[in-house]
Order: C-alpha cells, then structure tokens, then sequence
C-alpha cells in the first residue's frame, strides 16, 4: 500500500484494528487527529522495516532533518509538521520517535530489561505522549502513566510478533531472559527448544506488561472525559492479546494472536458497566503514586514537560 495517497483513516481502520475499534469512542476531531498521527508512525515504520536492512536509512535521516527545518515536500511528514504545530506537541518526542526508528533498521538482539523499556519508550511511549497532546493532556503529572501505557503495549506487540521480528533478525526479547542458544536463525527454522524458551521468556514480560498497564490505570483521570473511554478501550484490548498467548497451549503463540470480536465486544461491556461499579477514573487520582522503579532505566525528564 502506497501510505502516501492514502486517506488517514482508511489506513488507520486497515492496519491498526484494535486501536481503531477503541478510537471509535473519541469524538471525531480527536479521532481524526489519531489517524493522522497514526499513518505518520506507520509511514515511518514501514520505511524501517523494509528489506533489505537499512535501505531506507537515508531516507529516514532526511525526513528528521525535513523536520527539524519545518517543511518538508513528502506529504506525510508535511502533515504532521502541521499537526505538531498545531496542537504543540513537543519537537523532542517526534525526535525521539524518529531517532529510535533509524536505530531499530538492522538486526539487533536486545540484551537486558533496560534496553528494552528505552526502546518500548522510543517506538511507544513517545507516541502516547503524543497523544497526550492531541487530547489536550497538559498536566506533567499525567506522562508518567501515558509512558507506562506505551511500554506495557509495546512489550504485547513483542510477544505476539516474535516470529514476524525474528525473520528481519530482530529478537526484543532481553538475552538476559534467554538461554544464550537462542537466535532468530534457530527460531526461523523451527527449532522447538528454542521456541519453547522463548515462550516462556514472552509468558514471564507480559507478567511485567501488566505491572505497567496497572500503573497506566492509575492515570486514566487526566484524560478528559470525552476521551477517557476510548483509551481504556484501547489499553484493555491490548492487554487481552498478552492473556489470549498466556492463556492458550504454547504451540499456537506461533501463530500471530487476534482477540476475538466477541471477546472484544465483552470486554468493552466490562468496561462501560466498572465505570457504573467503581464510579469515575477521576476519583483515583487521590491515589495515583507514580512508582519510579518503572522508570528507573530513563531519564524522567525527558518526558516529563
């Protein structure tokens, strides 16, 4: 798909599909700024992910310095300078964004837990501290928790797509977490100890996923409300994923795992019917303690304005 002649929410509705669903919720100026935010990190995705490795290295580096100048002639990064100005969001997390992208071009093998929350930060957090922006989030007190959001999805991501990543010679799951056999060749070729560790490796993150998306929960009363469900929606689907791999026979994680639309449709009523049982997410503010152990492998300042 040329991403560049593509209307933002046909590509948003296309390829992020869980997300799309939750992004139903927001009202529609919100939604459209999402999409187009959106086809933006795919576009800049795409270009990282391609084969051959680093073949759209150039390219990359052109687009951060298109903007870092402030235009630019590719439409994409052209709309969002326009977005960016707009709703003000910080010109460091696009390069951040930016930045972990062009570093994640070329086969790589994380090494510890704290190379992997930098790089969930980067890919992730970055963009739902974006978010936070486009929604009008200004209270600094809020991005920890929207930092702990990215991390806990992106450490899912991880988990489903460990196979699709081992075929570009990319294992995110930390070494220090793996038998030291373990390699994408021997994962790509079916070796099923090596599978089986790194089943185990994915089952033991997602335990750690979920100590972020409980932390992002504490944050979710400074949302505006008009926002505030669709955000939870997303969070929620997201995690469903980590429990569909943990929960079924180890075999199938080889296969990409999809929540069902049924099991979505259910765990949205259970959304909307807590917010009738535990009252509002505004009222878990009095309690909402950020804990620094989950940030302890970044600088906190550097998301913190």
């Amino acid at each position: 798909m040329n991403l560049q002649s593509q209307r933002p929410e046909v590509v948003f509705k296309a390829n992020a599909k869980t997300f799309a669903l939750a992004a139903r919720f927001l009202p529609r100026a919100r939604y459209d700024a999402v999409a187009r935010l959106y086809l933006f990190c795919r576009y800049m995705d795409d270009l990282a992910d391609a084969d051959p490795a680093g073949c759209n290295h150039e390219k990359l580096v052109a687009l951060r310095a298109d903007f870092v100048a402030g235009y630019s002639a590719d439409p994409i990064m052209a709309d969002v300078l326009v977005l960016q100005a707009e709703y003000e969001i910080p010109v460091a997390l696009v390069l951040d964004f930016i930045d972990a992208l062009i570093a994640d071009q070329w086969p790589r093998h994380l090494q510890t837990q704290d190379q992997l929350i930098r790089f969930c930060y980067g890919v992730a957090s970055t963009v739902g501290l974006m978010m936070c922006h486009l929604f009008g989030v200004k209270d600094p007190r809020a991005y920890p928790f929207a930092v702990d959001l990215g991390v806990a999805m992106q450490m899912t991501n991880i988990c489903r797509d460990i196979l699709e990543d081992a075929q570009r010679q990319r294992i995110y799951l930390p070494a220090e977490m793996l038998p030291a056999r373990v390699n994408a060749h021997g994962l790509m070729s079916g070796d099923a100890e090596q599978r089986d560790e790194v089943y185990r490796a994915a089952v033991h993150l997602l335990g750690i996923a979920n100590e972020y998306y409980a932390s992002a929960r504490l944050g979710y009363g400074y949302l505006p409300t008009a926002v505030r469900q669709g955000i939870k929606v997303a969070a929620r689907l997201y995690q469903a994923i980590g429990e569909k791999i943990v929960a079924q026979p180890a075999e199938y994680w080889q296969r990409r795992t999809v929540v069902a639309t049924s099991t979505k449709c259910r765990l949205i009523g259970q959304l909307l019917g807590q917010r009738i049982t535990e009252g509002s997410s505004a009222l878990m503010l009095k309690r909402a303690r950020h804990r620094p152990i989950l940030h302890k492998a970044l600088d906190s300042q550097r998301f913190s304005a």
